[in-house]
Protein backbone atom coordinates (compact mmCIF):
# COMPACT_ATOMS: atom_id res chain seq x y z
CA UNK A 1 0.00 0.00 0.00
CA UNK A 2 1.56 3.38 -0.86
CA UNK A 3 1.99 6.22 1.13
CA UNK A 4 -0.75 8.89 1.83
CA UNK A 5 -0.61 12.10 -1.00
CA UNK A 6 1.61 14.70 0.79
CA UNK A 7 0.94 18.46 -0.22
CA UNK A 8 3.45 21.19 0.66
CA UNK A 9 1.32 24.52 1.06
CA UNK A 10 3.83 27.60 1.03
CA UNK A 11 1.62 30.81 1.76
CA UNK A 12 3.45 34.38 1.76
CA UNK A 13 3.23 36.08 5.16
CA UNK A 14 2.45 39.70 4.02
CA UNK A 15 -1.16 40.12 5.07
CA UNK A 16 -3.73 37.47 5.65
CA UNK A 17 -5.18 37.68 1.90
CA UNK A 18 -2.55 35.07 0.25
CA UNK A 19 -3.56 32.57 3.15
CA UNK A 20 -7.26 33.51 2.53
CA UNK A 21 -6.86 32.82 -0.97
CA UNK A 22 -5.59 29.26 -0.76
CA UNK A 23 -7.12 27.94 2.63
CA UNK A 24 -10.39 27.60 0.81
CA UNK A 25 -9.02 25.42 -1.54
CA UNK A 26 -6.70 23.31 0.71
CA UNK A 27 -10.06 22.69 2.60
CA UNK A 28 -11.78 21.69 0.08
CA UNK A 29 -9.37 19.34 -1.04
CA UNK A 30 -8.99 17.72 2.12
CA UNK A 31 -12.57 16.97 1.93
CA UNK A 32 -11.91 15.54 -1.39
CA UNK A 33 -8.66 13.63 0.26
CA UNK A 34 -8.95 12.87 3.53
CA UNK A 35 -5.87 10.77 3.97
CA UNK A 36 -3.96 14.20 2.62
CA UNK A 37 -0.93 15.03 4.20
CA UNK A 38 -0.48 18.68 4.87
CA UNK A 39 3.00 20.85 5.32
CA UNK A 40 2.34 24.49 5.48
CA UNK A 41 5.59 26.76 4.93
CA UNK A 42 5.07 30.40 5.72
CA UNK A 43 6.16 33.23 8.36
CA UNK A 44 2.62 33.47 9.57
CA UNK A 45 2.34 31.85 13.42
CA UNK A 46 0.80 28.96 13.59
CA UNK A 47 -2.22 30.10 15.87
CA UNK A 48 -3.22 32.16 12.78
CA UNK A 49 -3.10 29.31 10.32
CA UNK A 50 -5.21 27.10 12.79
CA UNK A 51 -7.73 29.20 12.25
CA UNK A 52 -8.17 28.91 8.26
CA UNK A 53 -7.17 25.33 8.13
CA UNK A 54 -8.89 22.78 10.27
CA UNK A 55 -7.32 19.37 10.86
CA UNK A 56 -4.00 18.29 11.36
CA UNK A 57 -1.01 19.45 9.74
CA UNK A 58 3.12 20.38 10.02
CA UNK A 59 3.78 23.92 10.24
CA UNK A 60 7.36 24.77 9.15
CA UNK A 61 8.16 28.57 10.03
CA UNK A 62 10.19 30.20 6.96
CA UNK A 63 11.11 33.37 5.50
CA UNK A 64 10.03 32.21 2.13
CA UNK A 65 9.62 35.30 -0.39
CA UNK A 66 10.92 39.20 0.56
CA UNK A 67 7.33 40.54 0.95
CA UNK A 68 6.58 44.18 0.64
CA UNK A 69 6.84 46.60 3.78
CA UNK A 70 4.57 48.74 5.03
CA UNK A 71 4.08 51.88 6.56
CA UNK A 72 0.03 51.28 6.83
CA UNK A 73 -2.27 48.67 5.44
CA UNK A 74 -2.33 50.65 2.03
CA UNK A 75 1.45 52.57 2.13
CA UNK A 76 4.62 51.01 0.59
CA UNK A 77 7.74 51.55 2.43
CA UNK A 78 9.38 51.91 -1.03
CA UNK A 79 12.29 51.95 0.32
CA UNK A 80 12.53 49.53 2.75
CA UNK A 81 10.80 46.82 0.16
CA UNK A 82 13.85 47.35 -2.03
CA UNK A 83 16.22 46.32 0.59
CA UNK A 84 14.11 43.72 1.64
CA UNK A 85 14.24 42.64 -2.32
CA UNK A 86 17.81 42.89 -2.63
CA UNK A 87 18.83 40.90 1.08
CA UNK A 88 16.35 38.15 -0.32
CA UNK A 89 18.19 37.73 -3.58
CA UNK A 90 21.93 38.54 -2.45
CA UNK A 91 22.67 34.89 -2.05
CA UNK A 92 20.08 33.71 -4.56
CA UNK A 93 22.19 30.80 -6.24
CA UNK A 94 23.01 29.10 -2.58
CA UNK A 95 19.86 29.56 -1.16
CA UNK A 96 18.23 27.97 -4.07
CA UNK A 97 20.27 24.84 -2.94
CA UNK A 98 19.18 25.26 0.23
CA UNK A 99 15.74 25.44 -1.18
CA UNK A 100 16.33 22.02 -3.21
CA UNK A 101 17.62 20.70 -0.28
CA UNK A 102 14.70 21.34 2.39
CA UNK A 103 11.89 20.02 -0.50
CA UNK A 104 13.92 17.17 -0.84
CA UNK A 105 13.51 16.37 3.38
CA UNK A 106 9.93 17.38 3.12
CA UNK A 107 9.45 15.22 0.34
CA UNK A 108 6.07 16.49 -0.51
CA UNK A 109 3.97 14.86 -3.64
CA UNK A 110 3.18 18.44 -5.06
CA UNK A 111 3.56 21.90 -4.04
CA UNK A 112 1.43 24.87 -3.87
CA UNK A 113 3.08 28.07 -3.85
CA UNK A 114 0.91 31.31 -3.04
CA UNK A 115 3.24 33.44 -4.11
CA UNK A 116 6.95 32.36 -3.53
CA UNK A 117 8.91 32.38 -6.68
CA UNK A 118 12.29 30.83 -5.87
CA UNK A 119 10.22 27.85 -3.99
CA UNK A 120 8.62 27.35 -7.76
CA UNK A 121 11.50 27.19 -9.31
CA UNK A 122 13.42 24.86 -6.98
CA UNK A 123 10.72 22.86 -7.20
CA UNK A 124 11.01 22.69 -11.02
CA UNK A 125 14.39 21.80 -10.21
CA UNK A 126 14.05 18.87 -7.62
CA UNK A 127 11.63 17.38 -9.95
CA UNK A 128 8.26 18.31 -7.77
CA UNK A 129 5.23 19.24 -9.50
CA UNK A 130 4.43 22.68 -8.38
CA UNK A 131 1.78 25.09 -8.48
CA UNK A 132 1.34 28.73 -8.13
CA UNK A 133 -2.37 30.00 -7.07
CA UNK A 134 -2.42 33.92 -6.66
CA UNK A 135 -4.37 36.99 -8.09
CA UNK A 136 -0.97 38.78 -8.28
CA UNK A 137 2.94 37.98 -8.57
CA UNK A 138 5.35 39.48 -6.78
CA UNK A 139 7.15 40.27 -10.00
CA UNK A 140 4.16 42.73 -11.31
CA UNK A 141 4.05 44.67 -7.62
CA UNK A 142 7.58 44.80 -7.15
CA UNK A 143 8.43 46.56 -10.51
CA UNK A 144 5.46 48.81 -9.81
CA UNK A 145 6.83 50.14 -6.69
CA UNK A 146 10.70 49.27 -6.81
CA UNK A 147 11.54 48.09 -10.53
CA UNK A 148 13.39 51.35 -11.58
CA UNK A 149 17.10 50.64 -11.29
CA UNK A 150 18.89 48.91 -13.26
CA UNK A 151 19.92 46.25 -10.20
CA UNK A 152 16.18 45.80 -9.51
CA UNK A 153 15.96 43.94 -13.55
CA UNK A 154 17.91 41.19 -12.00
CA UNK A 155 15.66 40.54 -9.31
CA UNK A 156 12.84 40.73 -11.86
CA UNK A 157 14.17 37.80 -14.12
CA UNK A 158 15.15 35.83 -10.98
CA UNK A 159 11.13 36.32 -9.92
CA UNK A 160 9.59 35.45 -13.33
CA UNK A 161 11.72 32.68 -13.62
CA UNK A 162 10.31 31.34 -10.36
CA UNK A 163 6.84 31.34 -11.45
CA UNK A 164 7.39 29.98 -14.78
CA UNK A 165 8.79 27.62 -13.40
CA UNK A 166 5.23 26.53 -12.17
CA UNK A 167 3.29 24.14 -13.89
CA UNK A 168 0.30 26.05 -13.49
CA UNK A 169 -0.30 29.61 -12.48
CA UNK A 170 -3.69 29.62 -11.42
CA UNK A 171 -5.05 33.30 -11.31
CA UNK A 172 -8.41 33.35 -9.58
CA UNK A 173 -11.01 36.18 -10.53
CA UNK A 174 -10.71 39.19 -10.43
CA UNK A 175 -6.57 38.31 -11.28
CA UNK A 176 -3.72 40.91 -12.22
CA UNK A 177 -2.84 40.90 -15.81
CA UNK A 178 0.03 38.51 -16.08
CA UNK A 179 0.90 38.41 -19.85
CA UNK A 180 4.77 37.25 -19.31
CA UNK A 181 3.12 34.01 -18.03
CA UNK A 182 2.69 31.27 -20.76
CA UNK A 183 1.39 28.72 -17.96
CA UNK A 184 -1.38 31.13 -16.88
CA UNK A 185 -4.78 29.63 -16.34
CA UNK A 186 -7.97 31.77 -15.26
CA UNK A 187 -10.13 30.17 -12.41
CA UNK A 188 -13.12 31.66 -11.09
CA UNK A 189 -13.33 33.92 -7.59
CA UNK A 190 -11.88 32.32 -4.27
CA UNK A 191 -13.56 33.38 -1.70
CA UNK A 192 -15.76 31.42 1.53
CA UNK A 193 -19.54 32.14 2.07
CA UNK A 194 -20.94 32.36 5.72
CA UNK A 195 -23.97 32.16 6.95
CA UNK A 196 -25.87 35.04 7.62
CA UNK A 197 -26.76 35.59 11.11
CA UNK A 198 -27.74 38.95 11.86
CA UNK A 199 -30.18 38.12 14.64
CA UNK A 200 -27.33 36.41 16.62
CA UNK A 201 -24.91 39.24 15.73
CA UNK A 202 -27.08 41.58 16.87
CA UNK A 203 -27.91 39.77 20.40
CA UNK A 204 -24.40 39.67 20.84
CA UNK A 205 -23.52 42.90 20.93
CA UNK A 206 -27.05 44.24 22.59
CA UNK A 207 -27.89 46.36 19.67
CA UNK A 208 -31.64 46.72 18.22
CA UNK A 209 -32.38 44.67 15.48
CA UNK A 210 -32.60 47.94 13.33
CA UNK A 211 -28.57 49.18 13.58
CA UNK A 212 -26.74 48.52 10.66
CA UNK A 213 -23.06 46.99 11.52
CA UNK A 214 -20.12 47.80 9.47
CA UNK A 215 -17.09 45.43 9.76
CA UNK A 216 -13.65 46.79 9.49
CA UNK A 217 -11.38 44.91 7.86
CA UNK A 218 -7.68 46.04 6.53
CA UNK A 219 -5.75 42.97 5.87
CA UNK A 220 -3.65 41.89 8.49
CA UNK A 221 -1.59 44.79 8.16
CA UNK A 222 -0.61 46.94 11.63
CA UNK A 223 -2.74 50.02 11.24
CA UNK A 224 -3.51 52.89 13.76
CA UNK A 225 -7.20 53.40 13.26
CA UNK A 226 -8.37 57.26 14.23
CA UNK A 227 -10.31 56.57 17.16
CA UNK A 228 -10.33 60.25 18.16
CA UNK A 229 -12.11 60.90 14.74
CA UNK A 230 -14.18 58.06 14.05
CA UNK A 231 -17.60 59.10 13.27
CA UNK A 232 -20.68 58.63 15.16
CA UNK A 233 -24.56 57.70 13.77
CA UNK A 234 -27.28 56.92 15.69
CA UNK A 235 -28.21 53.11 14.23
CA UNK A 236 -24.42 52.23 12.59
CA UNK A 237 -22.60 50.02 15.11
CA UNK A 238 -18.51 49.25 13.84
CA UNK A 239 -16.81 45.80 14.32
CA UNK A 240 -12.93 46.87 14.38
CA UNK A 241 -10.44 43.64 14.80
CA UNK A 242 -8.62 45.30 17.67
CA UNK A 243 -9.48 45.62 21.30
CA UNK A 244 -10.98 49.05 21.61
CA UNK A 245 -11.07 51.04 25.01
CA UNK A 246 -12.87 54.16 23.99
CA UNK A 247 -15.80 54.66 26.36
CA UNK A 248 -18.29 54.56 23.42
CA UNK A 249 -21.03 52.38 22.87
CA UNK A 250 -20.81 51.70 19.20
CA UNK A 251 -17.21 50.76 18.92
CA UNK A 252 -17.30 46.76 19.54
CA UNK A 253 -14.37 43.74 19.11
CA UNK A 254 -14.76 41.43 16.16
CA UNK A 255 -12.49 39.54 18.14
CA UNK A 256 -14.83 38.62 20.85
CA UNK A 257 -18.28 37.59 19.23
CA UNK A 258 -19.36 34.51 18.84
CA UNK A 259 -19.13 33.43 15.96
CA UNK A 260 -16.89 32.78 12.90
CA UNK A 261 -15.07 35.77 11.32
CA UNK A 262 -16.79 34.90 7.67
CA UNK A 263 -20.58 34.62 9.56
CA UNK A 264 -19.64 38.13 11.01
CA UNK A 265 -18.61 39.28 7.50
CA UNK A 266 -21.92 37.96 6.27
CA UNK A 267 -24.04 39.06 8.73
CA UNK A 268 -22.69 42.61 8.59
CA UNK A 269 -24.40 45.32 6.37
CA UNK A 270 -21.05 46.68 4.84
CA UNK A 271 -17.25 46.45 5.35
CA UNK A 272 -14.93 48.96 5.47
CA UNK A 273 -11.27 47.73 4.04
CA UNK A 274 -8.65 48.65 0.94
CA UNK A 275 -8.15 47.45 -2.06
CA UNK A 276 -7.22 43.36 -1.81
CA UNK A 277 -8.82 40.08 -2.82
CA UNK A 278 -9.36 38.23 0.07
CA UNK A 279 -11.69 40.76 1.52
CA UNK A 280 -12.95 41.92 -1.92
CA UNK A 281 -13.64 38.43 -2.89
CA UNK A 282 -15.61 37.22 0.36
CA UNK A 283 -17.86 41.01 0.57
CA UNK A 284 -18.62 40.14 -2.77
CA UNK A 285 -19.14 36.56 -2.73
CA UNK A 286 -21.42 37.55 -0.16
CA UNK A 287 -23.30 39.96 -0.96
CA UNK A 288 -22.12 42.56 1.19
CA UNK A 289 -21.44 46.09 0.03
CA UNK A 290 -17.50 47.22 0.36
CA UNK A 291 -16.89 51.29 1.48
CA UNK A 292 -13.01 51.35 0.43
CA UNK A 293 -10.16 53.24 0.52
CA UNK A 294 -8.97 54.75 -2.60
CA UNK A 295 -5.43 52.87 -3.66
CA UNK A 296 -4.38 53.96 -6.88
CA UNK A 297 -0.76 52.95 -6.82
CA UNK A 298 -1.63 49.29 -5.83
CA UNK A 299 -1.54 47.49 -9.13
CA UNK A 300 -4.78 45.27 -8.22
CA UNK A 301 -6.68 48.29 -7.68
CA UNK A 302 -8.37 48.82 -11.28
CA UNK A 303 -9.36 45.18 -11.69
CA UNK A 304 -10.55 44.30 -8.03
CA UNK A 305 -12.87 47.67 -8.38
CA UNK A 306 -14.36 47.14 -11.53
CA UNK A 307 -15.34 43.84 -10.15
CA UNK A 308 -16.89 44.76 -7.50
CA UNK A 309 -18.67 47.23 -9.24
CA UNK A 310 -20.09 44.64 -11.46
CA UNK A 311 -21.26 42.15 -9.26
CA UNK A 312 -21.68 43.92 -5.75
CA UNK A 313 -21.80 47.38 -4.13
CA UNK A 314 -18.56 49.59 -4.10
CA UNK A 315 -17.92 53.38 -2.59
CA UNK A 316 -14.31 54.80 -2.14
CA UNK A 317 -13.14 57.14 -0.08
CA UNK A 318 -9.54 58.53 0.06
CA UNK A 319 -6.87 58.17 2.95
CA UNK A 320 -7.77 61.72 4.34
CA UNK A 321 -11.67 61.39 4.32
CA UNK A 322 -10.70 58.17 6.78
CA UNK A 323 -8.09 59.92 8.74
CA UNK A 324 -10.97 62.74 9.75
CA UNK A 325 -13.83 60.42 9.60
CA UNK A 326 -15.86 61.90 6.97
CA UNK A 327 -17.09 59.26 5.03
CA UNK A 328 -20.80 58.88 6.11
CA UNK A 329 -22.12 60.26 3.44
CA UNK A 330 -20.13 57.79 1.53
CA UNK A 331 -21.74 54.93 3.34
CA UNK A 332 -25.41 56.30 2.28
CA UNK A 333 -24.46 56.12 -1.30
CA UNK A 334 -23.19 52.78 -0.96
CA UNK A 335 -26.73 51.61 1.09
CA UNK A 336 -28.49 53.25 -1.85
CA UNK A 337 -27.04 51.09 -4.21
CA UNK A 338 -29.34 47.90 -5.38
CA UNK A 339 -28.29 44.59 -4.53
CA UNK A 340 -26.75 42.28 -7.06
CA UNK A 341 -27.08 38.77 -7.18
CA UNK A 342 -23.46 37.81 -6.53
CA UNK A 343 -21.22 35.12 -8.07
CA UNK A 344 -20.37 31.57 -7.09
CA UNK A 345 -16.76 30.80 -5.86
CA UNK A 346 -16.00 28.86 -8.78
CA UNK A 347 -12.67 29.00 -8.18
CA UNK A 348 -12.27 26.21 -5.11
CA UNK A 349 -13.48 23.29 -7.41
CA UNK A 350 -11.54 24.64 -10.69
CA UNK A 351 -8.38 24.44 -8.43
CA UNK A 352 -9.38 21.63 -6.35
CA UNK A 353 -9.40 19.63 -9.27
CA UNK A 354 -5.74 20.80 -10.71
CA UNK A 355 -4.50 19.93 -7.36
CA UNK A 356 -5.89 16.70 -7.53
CA UNK A 357 -4.93 15.71 -10.92
CA UNK A 358 -1.34 16.43 -10.04
CA UNK A 359 -1.32 14.42 -6.87
CA UNK A 360 -3.07 11.69 -9.11
CA UNK A 361 -0.10 11.98 -11.39
CA UNK A 362 2.60 12.00 -8.33
CA UNK A 363 1.31 8.75 -7.18
CA UNK A 364 0.92 7.00 -10.36
CA UNK A 365 4.51 7.92 -11.09
CA UNK A 366 5.60 6.77 -7.53
CA UNK A 367 4.70 3.47 -8.57
CA UNK A 368 6.79 0.42 -8.75
CA UNK A 369 6.94 -1.08 -12.06
CA UNK A 370 7.10 -4.46 -13.21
Amino acid sequence: MGRSPHLLLAVSGHGYGHLAQCAPVVQALRERLPELQLTVMSELPRALLERWLVGEFTAIQAVIDPVLRMHSAWEVDIAASREAGNEFHRHWSADLRREIERLHSIDPDVVLANIPYRLLLAARQAGIPAVALCSLNWAAVYAAYCGTQAPDRVLLEQMWSGYRAAEMFLAPTPSLAMPQLENLRAIGPIARRGRSRRACLHAALSLPPTTRVVLVVLGGIPTELPLENWPAREGVAWLIPDRVQTGRNDLFDLGRLPMPFIDALASADAVLTKPGYGTYAEAVCNAVPILTLSRPDWPETPGLNDWAREYGCLEEITPAQFHAGDWLRALDRLWRQPQKRPPEPEGIPQAVMVLEDFLAGASRAALPTG
